[in-house]
């Protein structure tokens, strides 16, 4: 599972498939998502920046306090 963050939140979490689609689909009228969108499923790199230039973040793990949150006793 990977993790999309914003400011240290999870944002979209899932496989590289799926935030691939919640991309193309929540920021679809941002000019490099625009640009990019076809691209993405060829060139991991193309998806990354794009990411980037929208302020977001991809991990392989949640951070600590976004686990905390969901995982409280």
């Amino acid at each position: 599972m990977k993790y999309l963050l914003r400011n240290k939140k999870v944002e979209a979490s899932g496989s590289k498939k799926q935030l691939i689609e919640y991309v193309k689909e929540k920021y679809k009228d941002e000019f490099w998502v625009k640009e990019n969108a076809k691209k993405f499923d060829t060139d991991f790199g193309s998806f990354k920046f794009t990411i980037e230039t929208l302020g977001l973040e991809l991990s392989d793990k949640m951070t600590n306090s976004e686990y905390n949150k969901t995982h409280r006793r």
